[in-house]
């Protein structure tokens, strides 16, 4: 965080609340920082003060979206498949929105950075909680092919629900 006032917190709440409604509503492509502002009642500098674009912002909005979504936590290791069902039903849910985070951070090598840190990597983390039991490099290799299956299907705009689930999991018994 740069040297300066501190972040108001209600502030920034309004303005990653503003985010999400509006690229829910419009699309990512048809929102601005000026959109978010005006919603936020904000200022357009203090957006870029905070955040260096709009996909940083957008990260951060449905970043936040996601750690805040109700999920089954109990004192016991979650399942497979429970784990991977809760990621299809977040990822189904924000779909444009994390294709065209996807397709931005392509060509913005601070956003890739911020994608796989806020919502690859933590995914993948929950994923291997769940597979302590099997050996780190089979491990590795269900997280990755887990994931790749889910990018896959949110570009190809393919549903993730039951029959896919099931799916992924018949392939990951044979790792």
């Amino acid at each position: 965080m740069r040297a300066g006032r501190p972040r108001d917190e209600g502030v920034r709440r309004a303005i990653l609340v503003a985010a999400q409604e509006l690229v829910l509503e419009r699309g990512y492509a048809a929102v601005t920082m000026g959109d978010v502002a005006k919603r936020a009642g904000a200022g357009k500098q203090t957006l870029y003060r905070w955040w260096p674009g709009k996909g940083a912002l957008v990260l951060d909005a449905f970043s936040e979206w996601v750690s805040q979504a109700p999920r089954g936590r109990s004192p016991r290791r979650p399942s497979l498949s429970s784990t991977l069902v809760e990621l299809c039903r977040g990822a189904s849910e924000a779909a444009p929105v994390l294709r065209a985070l996807m397709a931005e951070a392509q060509f913005d090598e601070d956003l890739h950075q911020r994608l796989v840190a806020q919502l690859v990597r933590p995914r993948g983390d929950e994923l291997r909680a769940c597979l302590v039991d099997r050996r780190p490099a089979d491990r590795e290799l269900v997280v990755n092919v887990l994931s790749g299956l889910v990018w896959q299907r949110l570009m190809l705009n393919e549903p993730l629900d039951a029959r896919f689930v099931r799916f992924a999991l018949r392939v990951v018994e044979r790792i």
